[in-house]
């Protein structure tokens, strides 16, 4: 499986888990279990400890106090040496050994496997590790009520057996559950994921241009948001080609009908018959070829403005320095419809964090929209200020405005309204739109207060960006 894929990841991400809990719970379960066990032993052997001493003290009649001296004549005349008990164990019989002692020291009873082992000092009792003859002893020391010094003890390999065992019961279950927890977890994984297998078919089988949502019946509630996300994308994706293809057959048509004009009045300035005739027709050519060259360069515009919204970061912009600039750069064509134009800011700058070639190209086609559709002679009035954190740009002119009706459509591309007297390619206000909404603003028409013309008022937040 790949280390991108989301069914490696989730089945590892199982496996750590498992691993993460199942591994220290073992190890603490072992630990638990171990010192139980040892427990256990040590009681097993303290038990075994007494009764073996009640046994011998009975075996000998009394060690009482009273009749020790008895017991130890009996033990000093019936036996001058300690009675051996040979040990023989089997298999998983424990092996064990003991010693016992009258109440003046003197061993009584004693296993082959202990007999050699020293006397016990004065006081001791309890338990203890010893080494003794090669091997490791867990040793039980007592003295019981009659005075019988008993030592029992229990050869360490034994316990140690016990220990391999508890390992070995312990571990077994990881070493094979483990890997079988893998698997299944990597077969549940893949059944888990099969929805988006399933996703993923659909979307491939789906046919191009398809309008059909894809169905979020008997689908897990995790993937229907996905779903209904990817439907709202594909719409978008198809109404957003429907309207470029409408577009690029717009352009083609728009720049297909100066084109054509400019062709015949070039043609008939050839067959002029007289220099008032050719200056008629090449002034018309003239006048065609501007209308053709501005087409291209809003069409430019647009895909400037869509490119530079793709890659464009975002930079501190000065409002007043873009729309200063717009307008020195418009300066021939406001002398030449002597138009009244005045820039007015409460600031010396209004700065937003946006795209340049957007906002230089707002400005320019408002600019020209004002110019265009108002009177020689006129005015138009530009200003920009800023409220709170708002930038408000408003644009008057004198024209003949936009009736209430037809401001919505004024934004759509090569709408040119009621105004077919004037050399609008309908792109301006739509350019205009784009910018604005690169800037999550808003943009209104409006009439003009002056009761002549059209009022655009543009919103765009973050006026306070310095």
């Amino acid at each position: 499986m790949s280390s991108h894929s989301l069914r490696a990841r989730l089945t590892w991400l199982i496996i750590a888990v498992q691993v993460m809990v199942l591994i220290p719970l073992g190890a603490i379960s072992y630990q638990r279990e171990q010192h139980e066990m040892v427990k256990l032993l040590d009681g097993r052997l303290a038990q075994a400890g007494r009764t073996l001493g009640t046994l011998i003290a009975y075996n000998k009649r009394d060690y009482s106090d009273a009749d020790a001296e008895r017991a130890v004549t009996l033990a000093t005349e019936a036996q001058r040496a300690a009675v051996v008990v040979a040990v023989h164990a089997k298999n998983y019989e424990p092996e064990v050994g003991f010693q016992a002692y009258d109440p003046h020291g003197t061993l009584i009873a004693a296993t082959a496997n202990l007999a050699d082992l020293p006397p016990p000092v004065k006081g001791e009792h309890g338990f203890r590790d010893i080494e003794h003859n090669g091997s490791n002893w867990r040793l039980f020391t007592l003295t019981n009520r009659f005075n019988l010094t008993i030592r029992i003890g229990e050869r360490a390999e034994n316990r140690a057996d016990i220990t391999q065992g508890l390992i070995l019961e312990h571990s077994l279950p990881l070493v094979i559950g483990l890997p079988l927890l893998a698997l299944l977890a990597g077969l549940a994984v893949k059944q888990g994921l099969r929805p988006l297998d399933k996703l993923t078919k659909v979307l491939a089988e789906r046919a191009p241009r398809s309008r059909t949502p894809i169905a979020i019946e008997r689908t897990p509630d995790e993937i229907k948001p996905l779903i209904v996300t990817l439907n709202q994308q594909l719409e978008r994706l198809e109404d957003v080609i429907e309207r470029e293809h409408r577009f690029a057959g717009d352009v083609a048509h728009e720049l297909r009908t100066p084109l054509a004009a400019a062709t015949i009045h070039l043609e008939g300035a050839l067959i002029a018959k007289d220099a008032g005739e050719l200056a008629y027709t090449l002034h018309n050519a003239r006048r065609n070829l501007g209308r053709l060259g501005r087409r291209i360069e809003q069409i430019l515009a647009i895909a400037r403005l869509e490119a530079g919204a793709a890659a464009e970061q975002r930079t501190s912009l000065d409002l007043i320095t873009l729309a200063t600039e717009v307008v020195e750069e418009l300066a021939p064509l406001i002398a030449e419809k002597d138009i009244s134009l005045s820039l007015t800011h409460d600031e010396p700058e209004v700065r937003i964090s946006g795209h340049e070639v957007a906002m230089t190209a707002m400005f320019r086609n408002l600019v020209e929209n004002a110019l265009r559709h108002t009177p020689e002679r006129s005015r138009v009035d530009i200003s920009v200020h800023r409220h709170g954190d708002t930038v408000v740009i408003d644009i008057c002119d004198d024209g003949p405005g936009i009736a209430p009706e037809l401001r919505e459509k004024a934004f759509q591309r090569f709408e040119r309204g009621n105004d077919t007297k004037e050399s609008g390619y309908g792109l301006g206000l739509s350019i205009v739109q784009r910018a604005v909404e690169l800037h999550e603003g808003s943009i209104e028409l409006l009439d003009n207060p002056s009761g002549q013309g059209l009022l655009i008022r543009i919103r765009i937040a973050g006026g306070s960006v310095g």
